[in-house]
């Protein structure tokens, strides 16, 4: 099970400097491209709330680039990105966009950078999203329950001196939102 919060923020350079005020640690900066699968008519992910995704990471730590394919179950809890998520790193993930596309399905596609820091439990990422701004997302390992999971995270943001403004919308319902629904290729 993926916890997640997103909060978009700001100033991100200030809640880094935080960050690092704190202890916390910079394991990577990647760039990352999000492929999303539009399995219509097949299947209505939008609607199960749902995606299949394709994604090209580039680690600037691993000095490489990994590609994974990624499906993302129904939210369990409204307000928050809480999922079922199975991934599987793909030898070329070109050729599986290949392979949905000669097969007549559309994709969107979501491009970032983001910084990666670990502080204890917490995985902090600060992402400059495409399209959208910047965000700060905060995953929690080992929690056992949503509460759990929401009281860590709100000591964290307290701490950093962030709003409680929990996003539950994936980055790609935030730029479809924004968007003409036809800029699926």
């Amino acid at each position: 099970m993926e916890y997640e919060v997103k909060i978009p923020v700001s100033d991100i350079d200030e809640i880094e400097r935080r960050l690092k005020d704190l202890g916390a640690t910079l394991i990577d900066e990647v760039e990352e491209e999000d492929y999303y699968v539009d399995l219509n008519p097949c299947i209505d992910l939008k609607s199960k709330d749902m995606a299949l995704r394709i994604r090209f990471v580039h680690s600037k730590q691993l000095k490489r680039r990994i590609s994974e394919l990624t499906f993302k179950g129904p939210r369990m809890v409204p307000n928050m990105k809480i999922r079922k998520e199975i991934s599987t790193r793909v030898e070329d993930g070109t050729k599986v966009i290949e392979i949905f596309k000669e097969l007549g399905f559309r994709y969107y596609v979501v491009s970032k950078r983001r910084k990666v820091y670990r502080y204890g439990p917490y995985k902090i990422f600060l992402d400059h999203v495409e399209g959208l701004g910047t965000f700060l997302e905060i995953e929690v390992e080992n929690v056992s329950s949503v509460e759990e999971f929401l009281d860590m995270v709100k000591k964290l943001v307290t701490v950093l001196k962030v709003p409680e403004n929990f996003i539950a919308k994936s980055y790609l319902e935030l730029l479809l939102e924004r968007i003409d629904s036809k800029a699926w290729h």
